[in-house]
């Protein structure tokens, strides 16, 4: 006896199907030592911006002048800075302001980039060159100080900060998408939905970016890492978060004048900058790897 699967088997069957090849690429992903490090890594960094009030032995904020350049102990287990506040407490709330910079920048980064360059690439010609010559020209000047220029004409306010880091994030997103979406976007499955009347928004969001999507998520992995770098080097140079609220470069930048005698209040928030680093830039190898075996930077 023939049965004929429901339309709900069949989607069933689908979701499975397609949760099961997830699970099996991502246990592939995992089976590098060097990908499961860096994934490992990722996540504990990404926990301290939830767990950071939890963990946290005194405010951060909290001043002592008495404890002050006090050396690591049992009750200040990284020491404590000239003012006598808690290093480790600075650190950990320090990773909360710079991983959710990051991550707002890098997202917000993602979604005006990819729809500029993905429009760009679709529609080609005029708007194309006028899109690609912008995108060029902002390219053209280095990151840093796009973003010290904006920061110094807006004041160093988080919305500025976060703005100013994702000028150069915006036009790399829409390099990779633009390129990504010229290469499917003459696919058969495109000239289906061109014959279908469907509209251009429709395929480009629906149809065609969900193709691209490789590359995009190895160069978000890869910008984190960036774009944490930058804000701690606003921050060490005075133009990014400001006392007291706590940030890697403002806490490196304030114990250099300490850092003969006193050099934990730069070492711990130093060595975090640096974890995060390694952890997001051999993320994004990893994911490279993983997604495109023929290697090739996605920038």
């Amino acid at each position: 006896m023939t049965v004929t699967p429901s339309p709900s088997m069949i989607e069933g069957s689908a979701s499975k199907n397609g949760w099961t090849l997830f699970k099996e690429s991502f246990q592939h992903f995992l089976a590098s030592r060097l990908n499961r490090f860096s994934f490992g890594l990722t996540v504990c960094l990404l926990l301290l911006i939830v767990i950071a009030p939890f963990i946290a032995i005194y405010p951060y904020d909290e001043v002592n002048p008495a404890l002050g350049l006090s050396p690591p102990s049992w009750a200040h287990p990284m020491g404590t800075d000239q003012a006598g506040r808690d290093v480790f407490s600075r650190v950990i709330y320090g990773a909360r302001t710079s991983l959710s910079i990051g991550l707002v920048t890098v997202l917000f980064g993602l979604l005006t980039g990819v729809t500029i360059g993905a429009v760009s690439g679709y529609l080609g010609g005029w708007v194309d060159e006028i899109i690609m010559r912008i995108v060029e020209i902002f390219m053209s000047i280095p990151g840093i100080v796009i973003a010290l220029a904006l920061v110094s004409v807006l004041g160093p306010s988080l919305p500025s900060i976060v703005l100013a880091l994702s000028i150069r994030r915006i036009t790399q997103f829409a390099r990779v998408a633009r390129g990504s979406v010229l290469s499917v976007k003459s696919e058969d499955y495109v000239t289906a939905c061109h014959a279908i009347g469907m509209s251009n928004l429709r395929i480009i969001f629906v149809h065609i970016l969900p193709n691209c999507i490789g590359p995009i998520i190895v160069l978000a992995s890869v910008l984190l890492g960036n774009v944490i770098l930058t804000e701690s080097t606003l921050s060490f140079l005075g133009m990014g978060i400001q006392e007291p609220t706590p940030s890697w470069g403002t806490m490196i930048a304030k114990g250099n004048e300490y850092l003969t005698f006193a050099p934990w209040i730069s070492v711990f928030p130093g060595l975090f900058l640096f974890l995060t680093m390694i952890a997001f830039n051999l993320l994004g190898d990893g994911l490279r790897d993983h997604l495109d075996p023929r290697g090739g930077s996605v920038v």
